[in-house]
């Protein structure tokens, strides 16, 4: 390697020159490792006394000095620098990050010699080293604050979905351009395809021109222009959709429906007599699923104070019946049997209050998992306990149980559990007025411990019963009957993440079966099993 220094020039004050003027620090090594160059700014980086650098001491010395006063950390002073000796002696580049006591950061950068010994250069990187990590909390940060964005943006597009499907009627969106952006399960059956519209990007109109009836492409086109024309089609097995067109946002995306109208145009005058009450009756089932979406929010605060008062009150009677049989004692106080009702009152509260935790603890987990508490439990006594207490304040009907096949344990989260059934057979009850008799069945298939419910109620339609999970969805049948439309919704929940299955049949008019199917060798962890509506 060539360096160009003008001959007549002394070489040794252009040195001098250059150590005073750079911005590094530098050291040079013989091959014997002692000093033989060092400048000032190596002198102030390395913290290093001014006697040690002007009797040129060696590498060795150096070493000592910094793990004499700790720069390397704990341990033995003489193992410290003959490590750091032996590393020294093999003459290797190297190029490192070194963290001193003081919070300063040096890049060393040793270079070998050709003839031994070593150049080294010490560079102050504290500032750039306190950017980088500035710059990837930063980064953390960013990523973070993305993420949580993603998964709202991931819960707001599945509650989305989850509201389009649950529209009776067919409904596509479509972007400025004609492309289908969404469509729901109603349009997807009226027009079905292998691949998601959606994800092919189709054409609205070009669709419609290959698979819709004559004259609705054209149809769509002219809605375009006057939304209001009349746009009546006949589809899927004489069925009649009525078309309409309507602009979604100021973004250039429309909303076509497709509304079923056979049973309007069939018994239109019929149907023109009850508008007005069908009228009433839709803003009242609005105003109820408003009310449903504001209990499951408010109930778990609203009840504690109602629940912390019976429990109170509990207690206070339990002592005021304690003193009274002490005080009076020819009094005749059957107390055995209030001290029952009142553990009774005591084990219920206890009870709502831990579900009311449990599904609070839910609502609040961004996850939107349910954690479960599985542990052996008695099963069987389980389900003749919810039977029996039901039984006890039910006077319509009679509740038969055969549970000789049933598990009588199971590893599970007992007070859940126990929840599911309580829900299935207080709707077996409700959806079967004036029947005389539920039964509850429990059988071994398997792996699985089976907790069956049969009713001879209303039923509900075989189209129904895939809804029935969704959360505030009430079947047809149910018109009428009080209900909030969140009890098998909570119940699928539960089941699922026991790794469970919860199984429905139902023909209208003649009742339904539940089926409660549960691993019963400690089977609940893993990914769960989704909860299956059967007709």
């Amino acid at each position: 390697m060539n360096h160009f220094i003008r001959d007549d020039s002394s070489e040794r004050s252009v040195l001098k020159h250059l150590l005073a003027t750079v911005h590094q620090g530098i050291t040079v090594l013989d091959p014997d490792l002692r000093l033989v160059l060092a400048n000032e700014t190596a002198r102030r980086l390395l913290d290093l006394p001014v006697d040690l650098i002007e009797r040129m001491a060696s590498f060795e010395e150096f070493i000592r000095f910094n793990a004499e006063r700790g720069d390397y950390g704990p341990g033995d002073v003489e193992t410290l620098v003959q490590d750091r000796v032996a590393l020294a002696r093999r003459c290797e580049a190297h190029d490192f990050e070194r963290h001193r006591p003081d919070g300063t950061v040096l890049r060393v950068q040793g270079t070998p010699m050709p003839d031994g010994g070593f150049v080294t250069i010490y560079t102050d990187v504290t500032e750039a080293h306190h950017r980088e990590i500035a710059d990837a909390e930063k980064r953390d940060l960013l990523e973070e604050r993305l993420e949580e964005r993603t998964v709202e943006l991931r819960k707001g597009h599945d509650l989305l979905v989850n509201a389009v499907n649950a529209v009776n009627d067919g409904l596509v969106v479509v972007d400025m351009q004609g492309r289908i952006i969404l469509t729901n399960e109603t349009f997807d059956a009226l027009f079905p395809s292998k691949r998601s519209w959606a994800a092919e990007g189709a054409d609205i109109v070009t669709m419609m021109q290959r698979f819709g009836p004559a004259g609705l492409a054209e149809a769509l086109e002219g809605l375009e222009i006057d939304p209001e024309t009349p746009c009546e089609f006949r589809m899927a097995k004489d069925r009649w959709y009525r078309v309409s067109r309507r602009a979604t946002g100021g973004n250039g995306m429309v909303t076509y429906k497709f509304a079923d109208v056979t049973t309007f145009k069939n018994q239109h005058r019929a149907l023109q007599r009850h508008t007005d009450k069908l009228v009433k009756m839709l803003r009242d089932e609005q105003k109820i699923n408003e009310m449903q979406r504001e209990f499951v929010s408010m109930a778990s605060h609203e009840f504690r104070t109602p629940l912390a008062i019976i429990d109170s009150n509990a207690q206070r009677l339990k002592r005021g019946l304690d003193r009274l049989a002490d005080t009076a004692a020819e009094a005749v106080l059957d107390t055995d049997a209030v001290t029952k009702r009142l553990a009774n009152i005591r084990e219920s509260v206890d009870r709502m209050q831990y579900l009311i935790n449990r599904f609070l603890s839910f609502s609040q987990h961004q996850s939107g998992a349910l954690e479960i508490k599985p542990e052996p439990a008695p099963l069987k006594e389980l389900i003749r306990r919810v039977c029996t207490r039901q039984q006890s304040v039910c006077t319509t009907h009679r509740i038969d149980t055969d549970l000789a096949g049933l598990p009588d344990s199971a590893t599970i989260d007992a007070r859940l559990v126990e929840q599911c059934v309580s829900n299935i057979l207080s709707n077996a009850i409700k959806y079967s007025p004036g029947k005389a008799s539920i039964r509850v069945e429990g059988l071994t298939d398997g792996r699985f411990a089976v907790i069956r419910f049969v009713d001879q109620g209303v039923g509900i339609p075989e189209n129904e019963i895939p809804k029935i999970f969704n959360r505030y969805y009430r079947a047809s049948t149910s018109s009428g009957i009080p209900g909030t439309g969140i009890g098998l919704n909570m119940t699928e929940m539960i089941i699922s993440e026991h790794r469970g299955q919860l199984l429905v049949t139902s023909q209208v008019g003649r009742g339904t079966v539940v089926e409660i199917r549960l691993p019963h060798h400690g089977e609940t962890t893993g990914t769960p099993l989704s909860g299956e509506a059967v007709t």
